[in-house]
């Protein structure tokens, strides 16, 4: 995956402009545990900015932008992960090749979720499957991707008012987890179950045609 360049001759020096990846050439890409423990390390990283997003938080907010109803121009979304707002690349990944790395990792992994979101039965996500070893996370990984969940509905204006009872309880149990701070053994495991239910909840009530098959149009559209 390449992204397109613009290039400027200022002071004599060209310098690449890295834009939105083209989202129609991208097509079904491969994620595996291997790829989701990459990407872990790398958020763990130093020099990032500080409001870049964690794993956990970056797996809710991805989830969100899957199950809601939610419009958004192509790379839109993307800035908000690395903790950047408008359209800016971080420092961290400004080069061709560690951007088209970064971007084939975050958008490999919105597919994989997609894939096991609409499966029969429905299969668990990285975060949401068990008391995992992350490393990038800052706190309470169960409070981190709900976060990322919240964050992802800023894009949203649809609201609750079209949403059944059931899927406005399961958004508060969302909220509600993400103010907690717990490091009690098990902890994780009852919220990952908690969350687990809420996204179904929610999922329920969303449309068969999903996000990532609308990626290749040139959006991102949960509907």
């Amino acid at each position: 995956m390449k992204p397109k360049a613009r290039y400027t001759t200022r002071y004599g020096q060209s310098a690449p402009q890295l834009l939105p990846p083209d989202l129609k050439a991208l097509g079904s890409i491969a994620f595996t545990a291997q790829d989701f423990a990459a990407l872990d390390a790398w958020l763990a990283e130093d020099g990032w900015p500080a409001e870049h997003m964690d794993v956990a938080m970056l797996e809710g907010y991805l989830v969100a932008l899957l199950v809601w109803p939610i419009q958004l121009s192509p790379g839109a979304w993307l800035p908000a992960i690395w903790g950047i707002r408008g359209w800016k690349v971080a420092a961290k990944i400004s080069t061709s090749d560690s951007y088209d790395r970064f971007l084939a990792l975050i958008i490999g992994l919105m597919q994989e979720l997609e894939r096991r979101l609409t499966a029969t039965p429905r299969a668990l996500t990285f975060v949401l499957s068990s008391e995992c070893a992350l490393v990038s996370p800052r706190y309470f990984a169960g409070a981190a991707w709900s976060t990322g969940f919240m964050s992802a509905l800023q894009f949203s204006a649809t609201g609750l008012g079209s949403r059944s009872a059931l899927s406005r309880a399961a958004l508060e149990n969302i909220i509600a987890i993400a103010s907690l701070r717990s490091k009690e053994p098990g902890a994780m495991l009852r919220a990952a179950a908690e969350l687990r239910a809420s996204v179904g909840t929610i999922l329920d009530e969303r449309p068969a045609r999903g996000a990532v098959t609308l990626i290749a149009r040139g959006t991102l559209v949960a509907a």
